[in-house]
C-alpha cells in the first residue's frame, strides 16, 4: 500500500523535529542521529511511552536497543504488575539466615529479594552476590561502589522477564548489556545507581 501525501508529511515533519532536538543537544548523548531517534521514538510508541519519555527511557549499547530499570519499573505497573521489595542487599549467614548467631560472625553471602504479582500468579526472585561473582560483575566499578543498587537492577530485570517478558517486547536492561559490553567510564548513572545515559559507544560487529 502507497504511503499518503498525508503520511509522507508526518514523516518529514518528524525527522525535521528529531534534527532540530539533535542540533540543540537537548537529548541523551547516546542519541546521535536523526535515525537513532527515529529507532527509539518508534520503540518507546510501541512500549507505550511518549516521544521524550523514550529518549531517556530506551538506551542503545553496541547496536540493540535497551530499556532502562526506571522503564521496566513503568512497564511492569503499565501491564498490571505489582512489586514489592522484600530484601533490599541484606547480609547473609550460615544456614541461610539473614542475622548472624555471634557478633563475630562473617556474611557469607548478599541478596536482594522481590516477589512480582500478575493476574493472580506470584513470582518471587533473587539475586546475590555469589551470583554476581559466577557472572564475572563484582570486580566491576560500579558493583563495588553500588552493590545494592546493582544487586536490586538485576533482580527486578530477572524477575520482570519471568513475569512479565511480553511486556518488555523481548529488550534487555541497560544494566545487563553495559555489565556485558561497557567500561563504567561510558556510562552516567543517577543517584540511584541507574543508568541514564552511555557515552561514545562505537558498535562492533559480532564474530
Amino acid at each position: 500500500m502507497e504511503e499518503t501525501n498525508l503520511e509522507i508529511q508526518k514523516k518529514e515533519d518528524l525527522r525535521s523535529c528529531l534534527g532540530t532536538l539533535i542540533e540543540s543537544k537537548k537529548l541523551p548523548t547516546h542519541i546521535k542521529t536523526i535515525e537513532d531517534a527515529f529507532t527509539v521514538a518508534q520503540m518507546g510508541k510501541e512500549l507505550g511511552f511518549a516521544t521524550m519519555q523514550a529518549f531517556h527511557y530506551i538506551i542503545p549499547i553496541q547496536g540493540k536497543l535497551s530499556l532502562s530499570a526506571k522503564a521496566v519499573g513503568a512497564l511492569l505497573r503499565k501491564g498490571g504488575v505489582r512489586f514489592i521489595t522484600v530484601e533490599d542487599g541484606v547480609y547473609v549467614y550460615k544456614n541461610n539466615t539473614t542475622s548472624s548467631s555471634t557478633p563475630d560472625e562473617k556474611p557469607v553471602d548478599r541478596r536482594t529479594t522481590i516477589k512480582f504479582y500478575r493476574d493472580g500468579l506470584e513470582e518471587s526472585c533473587s539475586f546475590t552476590w555469589k551470583d554476581a561473582e559466577l557472572q564475572g560483575l563484582t570486580t566491576k566499578d560500579n558493583w563495588k561502589r553500588m552493590p545494592k543498587e546493582m544487586l536490586y537492577a538485576r533482580c527486578l530485570a530477572k524477575g520482570a522477564n519471568r513475569i512479565g517478558a511480553d511486556l518488555l517486547l523481548g529488550l534487555y536492561t541497560a544494566e545487563e548489556m553495559a555489565d556485558t559490553f561497557l567500561k563504567e567510564e561510558q556510562v552516567k548513572r543517577g543517584e540511584d545507581g541507574t543508568i541514564t545515559e552511555v557515552i561514545d559507544i562505537p558498535y562492533q560487529e559480532s564474530k
